[in-house]
């Protein structure tokens, strides 16, 4: 009866995140503006590494105090400056291209066109030149990344418009395809001129001669800086192992996350190269790294319990899911044991799978662990958790996580294996029932027909 209660009790759970939660994931996966954020902040991923590379390099002659080595960092330290300033420098440029040309392309639009609209609007509003005529580009990296997603997406809606309303230059047939889209540019780009200087005149009247990117930040200031809080990163991560739990990726939450996290780790690698304090504990490598160690809801435990299993099939799923785990991939784990939709192990997979993911941030804030800057490439666990701070204490507080996640999940694991082996010893028996007797074997093959 009581089981019964608690499977009832489950299923109205169900209903209701299928209700709520399902058409607001199916929703953001359809819309055409976070999709295109969200394949945008992708993109990104290799400026990213070379500028968290950029960062790093002149920290060697602290480690390596050779006179040559010194030597040459002296003489040769600015190229890793010029590479900084190219990739994280130039971040927030980079955003409203990639942006605009998934955008245009859900549209149809030329995309090389909708780039040039889309960086000719950003500049205007985001650029600024100093008493000698220079320009000073301080608002294109991370500080105008939230700008270049506006600008992005209203720039292309501009030149979606015109294009609709047939308010561009049509050339004559047979013109080569890319001079008659050139010409069709001409009227919308025009009017992103005339709209974004207007903007970027009313902006400087307004808020005394600050830029628009900076009037954005600060109306975002809350919002953006909450994910520093341990409580608010805790409910963020409970959220996304919610949808992982009903079968819905987790990536629907990129658009809102990863703009977020490309500037966090912007602002912690500049104040690494300004010998400052950083300020935040996620990243999009600490989230890796930390959080998603060896995969969403920290599994590594749940896997380890079931290579001990006596349960044949826990076992094989054990043995599959290991490796990849090691690598951060649990799939084999959430579809082969399965973890989604499995009420036995919501609360280990959700809660525990969060507290245990959030335990290296609460390090980070109480310093007995490394700041990340870094978002290191496709590496097996322990070493991506060393590289993102560069910190061997890492490797002490991931095995914590992995003690953590197997205590967690081991009770709850127990349930099903016993469920599992009652199950195998009924198929053992329903089988021995449908055996002859040796006698009778033996009678049958003496038998001539």
């Amino acid at each position: 009866m009581e089981n019964s209660k608690k499977t009832g009790m489950f299923e109205k759970v169900e209903a209701t995140i299928q209700k709520t939660l399902v058409p607001i994931a199916n929703k953001v996966d359809n819309n055409a503006y976070l999709t295109a954020i969200k394949k945008g902040m992708v993109v990104m991923t290799p400026v990213l590494l070379l500028g968290s590379i950029a960062a790093i390099f002149p920290s060697i002659p602290e480690f390596i105090q050779t006179q040559g080595v010194v030597n040459w960092f002296e003489t040769y330290g600015y190229i890793f400056s010029i590479l900084s300033k190219v990739s994280l420098g130039l971040v927030g440029l980079y955003a409203v291209l990639s942006i605009s040309y998934f955008l245009s392309e859900s549209y149809k639009l030329y995309t090389v066109g909708s780039m040039m609209l889309s960086a000719i609007a950003f500049l205007i509003v985001s650029m600024d030149v100093d008493d000698n005529g220079n320009i000073v580009a301080s608002y294109l990296d991370s500080k105008g990344l939230f700008t270049a997603i506006f600008i992005a997406i209203i720039s292309v809606k501009i030149y979606q418009f015109f294009t609709v309303h047939k308010l561009v230059i049509k050339m004559p047939e047979g013109v080569p395809d890319f001079v008659s889209s050139s010409f069709e540019l001409i009227t919308p780009t025009a009017a992103i001129g005339v709209i974004f200087i207007v903007i970027r005149a009313v902006t400087d009247q307004l808020s005394g001669g600050v830029l628009l990117p900076q009037v954005v930040m600060d109306v975002l200031a809350p919002a953006i800086g909450s994910l520093d809080s341990l409580w608010v990163l805790y409910f963020v991560l409970v959220l996304r192992l919610v949808f992982w739990f009903f079968g819905i990726h987790s990536a629907v939450l990129s658009p809102i996350l990863s703009p977020i996290l490309v500037q966090y780790l912007s602002e912690n690698i500049a104040a690494h190269e300004a010998g400052e304090p950083l300020k935040h504990v996620i990243t999009g490598g600490a989230m890796s790294a930390f959080a998603n160690f060896t995969g969403s809801g920290v599994t590594i435990g749940l896997v380890l319990a079931m290579l001990f299993s006596r349960s044949l099939r826990y076992k094989k799923v054990g043995a599959v899911a290991i490796l990849p785990t090691l690598f951060g991939i649990n799939e084999p784990v959430l579809f082969g044991v399965p973890i989604i939709l499995n009420p036995v192990l919501m609360i280990p997979f959700i809660f525990g799978g969060a507290f245990v993911g959030i335990l290296p941030m609460i390090a980070m804030k109480i310093g007995l662990l490394n700041y990340p800057i870094f978002d290191p490439p496709y590496v097996p666990v322990f070493v991506e958790g060393f590289l993102t701070g560069f910190d061997w204490r890492s490797i002490i507080i991931q095995l914590v996580q992995v003690g953590l996640s197997f205590m967690l999940y081991l009770p709850f694991f127990k349930v099903l294996e016993k469920q599992e082996l009652d199950q195998e010893e009924k198929n053992k028996e329903e089988k021995h029932s449908f055996v002859i007797s040796e006698e009778d074997e033996a009678y049958l093959t003496d038998i001539d027909f």
